[in-house]
């Protein structure tokens, strides 16, 4: 009886131990997702969005690269091409001298449309429009699998959202600001719950550089 007393002893020690461990290990998941919420603030979306509009591919440029180069490299030789020279500024109240610009559109058929601004005499060279109907090699990992709650994650809460039948459409805006001469329009469509297309647009105002 002794030695069986001794046994069980043994047994219920080790299972004490089992469950302090299983214990600790949940509360530390639970402190782990409770950091992991907080960590997603509102700045965080507005950082994520940023980065996103900017290139919503998971490669980095800067202020020299040539996104018509960037993009003719990345992929390939576009089905058609139209380039104009144009102006900014035109309508800007109040009115000062407009910038000369080219633009440029390269269009790859069912897949991606680029419109690019460049600046003729001043250094501006910008994304002024990327449309996506192909969703390979995005920033965050977004795909065709994609769901409306993992867009509200990265970008924040979705009070922007339209529905017409089975058609979702996400808007966010970001207006010119002290710190940047930029604005932006990035829209989601969600057709049937499946990413349907990414449409982005970019405004720049040169004169708050």
């Amino acid at each position: 009886m002794g030695s069986l007393a001794i046994a069980i002893k043994k047994i219920n020690m080790k299972y004490t131990k089992n469950i302090v461990k299983i214990l600790l290990l949940a509360q530390c998941f639970l402190l782990f997702c409770t950091c992991d919420k907080e960590v997603v603030t509102t700045e965080q979306h507005e950082l994520n969005l940023i980065a996103f509009v900017t290139c919503p591919f998971n490669e980095k440029f800067d202020s020299n690269t040539n996104l018509e180069k960037y993009v003719l490299k990345k992929f390939g030789k576009p089905y058609s091409v139209s380039k104009w020279r144009d102006k900014l500024g035109l309508h800007r109240e109040p009115p000062k001298a407009p910038i000369e610009v080219d633009q440029i559109v390269l269009r790859y058929e069912k897949k991606y449309e680029f419109e690019i601004t460049r600046g003729i005499n001043k250094k501006i060279e910008f994304f002024k429009m990327i449309f996506l109907l192909d969703f390979t090699d995005l920033k965050y990992g977004i795909n065709k699998d994609t769901t409306i709650k993992d867009i509200e994650k990265l970008f924040g809460n979705l009070g922007g959202v339209t529905e017409i039948e089975d058609v979702y459409e996400i808007n966010y805006y970001y207006t010119y600001s002290d710190d940047s001469p930029y604005g932006y329009t990035l829209k989601i469509v969600f057709r049937k719950g499946k990413l349907d297309y990414i449409d982005i647009r970019m405004k720049f105002d040169p004169y708050l550089l």
